[in-house]
C-alpha cells in the first residue's frame, strides 16, 4: 500500500537541518533565517560541531522535526560579509612592477585579515547567546547537533521521520 504524499516543508528560523553536501555534510546545523532566492544562513554553533556560520541552498537540507527558539539571538549579519570580493589588478602601464605587486599582495592580504576578523566576530556574537540558549533548553541538544547523520545499508530513508 503506498504511503501518503506530505506536503513539502520549509525551513523556519531556529529548526535544527541536516546538511546534505559540501564540506560538513550530514551534520545538523540551526536555520538561523532566510536571505535571497531561497538561501539559508545557518551556523553549527561552531564550537559544537564545527560548522561555520555560513549560506546554504534550500535544496541542500533536510528539514528536522527540532526547532529552537532563537528570537532572543540578534541574527543581523552583514550583508557585504558573503558577497564576493573584487580581485584588485596591477595597473599594465606602470614601468615600476616589483613595487605594484607588493602593493598589490599587501592589500590582498590587509584585506583578508579584516574579512577573517570580521567573520570571526560575528560567529562570536551569534554563537555565545545561542550556545548558552541551547545549554539552557537542553543539555542534551548540544550532543544532538554535534553528532552526525549518516544511513546504513539496511535503513529505508523513505521511510524515516526527521
Amino acid at each position: 500500500m503506498p504511503r501518503p504524499s506530505s506536503a513539502k516543508v520549509y525551513p523556519q528560523p531556529g529548526q535544527v537541518l541536516i546538511l546534505l553536501a559540501g564540506q560538513h555534510r550530514g551534520k545538523r546545523v540551526v536555520c538561523l533565517k532566510e536571505l535571497e532566492h531561497g538561501v539559508l544562513l545557518v551556523t553549527g554553533p561552531y564550537k559544537v560541531n564545527g560548522v561555520p556560520l555560513r549560506r546554504v541552498n534550500r535544496r541542500y537540507v533536510i528539514c528536522t522535526s527540532t526547532h529552537i527558539d532563537i528570537s532572543s539571538i540578534d541574527v543581523k549579519v552583514p550583508s557585504e560579509l558573503f558577497n564576493k570580493k573584487k580581485r584588485l589588478r596591477a595597473n599594465k602601464t606602470s614601468k615600476n612592477k616589483d613595487k605594484t605587486e607588493d602593493k598589490f599582495f599587501e592589500e590582498f592580504e590587509k584585506s583578508k585579515k579584516a574579512r577573517t576578523t570580521l567573520k570571526k566576530d560575528i560567529q562570536k556574537k551569534i554563537d555565545g547567546p545561542l550556545i548558552k540558549h541551547l545549554k539552557a533548553l537542553d543539555p542534551l541538544l548540544t550532543k544532538y547537533l554535534s553528532s552526525v547523520f549518516t544511513l546504513k545499508s539496511a535503513d529505508k530513508p523513505h521511510e524515516l521521520k526527521f
